[in-house]
């Protein structure tokens, strides 16, 4: 090694030494620093199901502070893993930012759909399939989903990844029709409710006509795809001028068939 190379491999070893030394007093500075301000954002659709005082008021009701305390005395992966089992969070990430601010970060969850169960109890599930409690202050305009729904709501779980009993399985079914429906701006606007029946079969009511739309029973996407392509066909080519007022049922249980039952004293 020549002598110009030693000295230039001495002095980067140097500034190394010297950077590192810097970094470990600044986050011993950092740490010592007592925390003067709190940052709280919420990522959110157009519900307004959290605020940053329904934050503070989780935060205090589970023994959580943070305001006048130090960095070191901050367990960050406590008061994300507390605002976590907040049902109305989704997701939250907490970080120092700046000299003395904490910021919490966090995404409110968005409903897609309400549920009202056998024993009456009305709850939510979001876009990603998790069951939460409705607000007694916001109201969702979401689908409806009826009738004989078993079980009760488990907030926090996930309708997608539980079908180990009736009451999971039904939850499923129902989420995935309402993700399809979603997905499609013309059933999106059509249907208001998805009802369940006594046998575990699925309808679905449009806002407008009056028809029930019987699914029966679902077995998947493929199935629930099939059934939706023949109602498609049958309102564009077989409703005729009158159609929405002609029919009280559109069966779709029939493999390869849309069986329509004319309303009763219907004469047109």
């Amino acid at each position: 090694m020549s002598r110009k190379t030693l000295i230039w491999t001495i002095l980067i070893a140097l500034f190394m030494l010297c950077l590192s030394c810097m970094l470990a007093y600044a986050s011993v500075q950092r740490r010592s620093q007592v925390v003067s301000h709190v940052d709280i954002r919420i990522e959110r659709e157009d519900i307004l199901y959290l605020q940053e005082k329904d934050v503070w008021a989780w935060l205090e009701d589970h023994g959580i502070r943070v305001l006048g305390k130090s960095f070191a005395g901050i367990d960050v992966a406590e008061v994300e893993r507390v605002l976590r089992q907040n049902p109305f969070v989704a997701d939250v990430q907490v970080y120092p930012a700046g000299d003395s601010s904490l910021s919490v970060s966090m995404r409110q969850r968005n409903p897609v759909l309400k549920v009202l169960n056998t024993a009456q109890t009305l709850f939510q599930v979001d876009e990603d399939g998790v069951e939460m409690p409705v607000s007694p202050d916001y109201a969702a305009r979401v689908r409806v989903a009826s009738g004989h729904v078993p079980g009760k709501p488990v907030y926090g779980t996930n309708v997608r990844h539980l079908a180990d009993s009736m009451s999971r399985l039904v939850l499923g079914t129902i989420y995935e029709i309402n993700r399809f429906l979603r997905a499609d701006p013309l059933w999106d606007a059509m249907f208001e409710q998805i009802y369940v029946t006594e046998g575990l079969e699925y309808e679905l009511l449009p806002k407008v006509g009056g028809q029930v739309v019987r699914l029966g029973k679902v077995s998947g996407r493929a199935d629930l795809e099939d059934k939706m392509k023949r109602l498609r066909l049958f309102y564009l080519y077989g409703m005729g001028d009158h159609g929405w007022e002609k029919y009280s049922i559109l069966d779709l249980r029939y493999e390869g068939q849309l069986v329509a039952t004319r309303k009763p004293g219907y004469q047109r």
